[in-house]
């Protein structure tokens, strides 16, 4: 079929196959061009094409993906209006996966609890400890789900050695911020790989779905 994307009333685009039965991945973006041109890049379209560069098309072929428009969407409406297009065609999903890039990792540590998630895509998140109501304990007991990149550079500064945390500067508190949640998801032995020196936080959805696109159809 090709792969067309559909568009749903609230704006997810819907990444479907046309598959009798496949797995349904949501992926949430981060901030995006209405936060400013840093993050001009970071659209939900802009997601769907790191899926279609990353993933082979064999694998592609048997997957539904769910981008919602923003991180402020609210999931269930996202995953009920894309299932009413997989329902159109008598499709079956098979399974639901839910991933956050960057600041998309806030809606997903949200909706942990929300359903029986197969897989847990954590692409260089913000820690569930920068989400209010949340300390990075939130994903405790699904790390046997958890599928990570990480990128800790990508979000500060390192302090230098003997440098005191109450005088550190924004750049290295959010470094700091991340570090902790990075060793607190070593601690739990997930599956995480790191971002390789010359990769920025940009590329990290198209590592992500290289190394685990796979992963949504074991």
């Amino acid at each position: 079929m090709g792969n067309p994307v559909q568009i749903t009333k609230n704006k997810t685009r819907v990444l479907d196959p046309g598959a009798n039965s496949a797995p349904m991945v949501v992926v949430y973006r981060g901030l995006g061009p209405e936060t400013g041109k840093d993050y001009a890049y970071d659209t939900a379209d802009w997601i769907i094409e790191q899926i279609k560069k990353a993933i082979p098309k064999a694998s592609l072929n048997q997957i539904i993906f769910a981008v919602p428009d923003d991180y402020n969407q609210d999931c269930e409406t996202c995953l009920h209006q894309a299932k009413e297009l997989i329902d159109k065609r008598n499709g079956n999903i098979s399974s639901y996966s839910l991933c956050g890039f960057s600041k998309g990792g806030a809606p997903l540590y949200k909706n942990l609890s929300r359903r029986t998630w197969k897989i847990l895509g954590l692409i260089d998140p913000v820690s569930p400890s920068m989400v209010k109501g949340f300390s990075n304990a939130a994903v405790d007991k699904y790390a046997s789900k958890i599928r990570c990149v990480y990128g800790v550079s990508h979000w500060g500064t390192r302090p230098p050695p003997g440098a005191v945390p109450k005088h550190y500067t924004k750049s290295q508190r959010g470094y700091m911020t991340i570090r902790d949640f990075y060793d607190h998801l070593k601690a739990l032995k997930v599956d995480m790989i790191d971002a390789a020196d010359n990769q920025g936080h940009s590329d990290m959805p198209e590592v992500f779905f290289k190394k685990y696109g796979s992963s949504f159809l074991l």
